[in-house]
This record gives C-alpha cells, structure tokens and sequence, in this order.
C-alpha cells in the first residue's frame, strides 16, 4: 500500500514548469479536491456486498458485457483481455476510487507527450500510477506515421492512456471483483443478446401486470 501525501499531490501538480495563474488556481483547486474525495470516503466507506451486487447487476447488461473484452492480433496470435469498459465501470460500482488521464507535457519539436495515468482507492489509499511517453507516431502495415494534427495526436495520446488507466484501475480493484465481474459478462455473451436480463424481465412483468390491471378496472367501471 502506497500512501499519498499532500507534498506528493503537490509535486504532481506542479510538473508542468512555468504556469500561469490560471493553471495555478487548478492546481490549488485539485488539491483541494483530492483531500476532500479522502475525507468523503471516510465518512462513507463502501459496503463490499453491495458494491459487488451492483458490478455484477451492471456486468448482466448486454451493453457492458458486449464490451468487457478486447482482442486482437499480435505476432501470429491473439492477445484478449479485459477492457478499459469493464475497468472504468468496475470503478464506477466499487465507488469511493479516483482515476484518469494526465497530460504532464507535450514537445512538438521532439514529437511526443509525457502523461500520467493513476487509480487512488480513496478508502484504503492504495494506489497505482505509470508516467509515460506517448510518440507523435502511429503504427501502420508500410511504417510509421507521423502525427501533425491536433486531433490525431489527441486521440493517439487517449489511446495509449486508456491501456495503461485500465491496468491502473485493475491493481487497486480486488483481484475477485475483477474475476466474478469477467465471468459474468462471459455468462451473457454465452447466452447471446435475447436473454433479457433478470431486472428488466421483472420491471417489464411488473408494467403488463399494471395495464392488464388498468384495462380490467376500466371494463367494471364501463359495466
């Protein structure tokens, strides 16, 4: 377990040299902000169970379950996994965790950006962060490609941050969560896209029930 001291808050904060009062205010106000999620958290820890009911409540969805996992070839074989869906909504259920994407510096001239990808269990403060280097260059078949356009180099550097925020989010998550989640987005892509999930069976019963009850009462009252 890695604690977090404000000195450290402030050092990341600050890796960008020469900043104007503008991004001095942020700085102030995302440090301010990060304390307050601790103190939050604190004061409203997570209950596990539930937690845990609602990751695999979400996992039951065709929506989220579609896109659980990745695939794709890689020297003569394919390389799955778990995607940065599934990590980012395994957050969002566990509750009380802090992540994202940072962009820490970006050199045109040497064609490439230093960035920050973190998870912070608010709770239990343990923590996973890589600092990277993402090149202005985008694989293809014939080579290379240099990337000159604030778009590409955009969605180039968002690509690669999402790699490394997935892995970020998944050492601070319990190793079971990840594991009942997967195995029950397997469950549904096994079953297939018919197989209307257990809530929405009940909340769709719970609605004819209603209107067969509706219809019933405008007969007696019509008689």
């Amino acid at each position: 377990m890695n604690a977090v001291t404000p000195h450290q808050i402030h050092q990341q904060a600050n890796r960008v040299p020469a900043a104007s009062q503008a991004t001095n205010i942020e700085q102030a106000r995302a440090i301010a902000e990060v304390q307050a999620m601790f103190l939050v958290a604190k004061q409203a820890p997570r209950d596990e169970g539930v937690a845990l009911n609602r990751a695999l409540m979400a996992c039951g969805e065709w929506s989220v379950a579609s896109r659980a996992f990745f695939s794709y070839p890689r020297g003569g074989e394919n390389v799955t996994g778990e995607s940065i869906v599934l990590a980012t909504e395994l957050a969002r259920c566990w509750g009380n965790i802090d992540y994202g994407i940072m962009e820490l510096a970006r050199n045109d001239e040497l064609g490439h950006t230093e960035m920050l990808a973190f998870a912070r269990d608010l709770e239990t403060n343990t923590q996973s962060r890589q600092t990277f280097i993402v090149p202005h260059t985008r694989d293809l078949r014939n080579g290379k490609k240099v990337l000159t356009e604030m778009r590409d180099i955009y969605e180039n550097n968002a690509n690669h941050g999402a790699r490394r925020l997935r892995e970020c989010i998944f050492r601070v998550l319990p190793a079971y969560v990840k594991n009942a989640a997967a195995d029950c987005c397997r469950k549904v892509l096994e079953r297939g896209e018919g197989d209307v999930p257990l809530p929405q069976r009940i909340a769709t019963a719970i609605d004819a029930f209603s209107k067969r009850s509706e219809e019933h009462t405008s007969e007696l009252q019509s008689h």
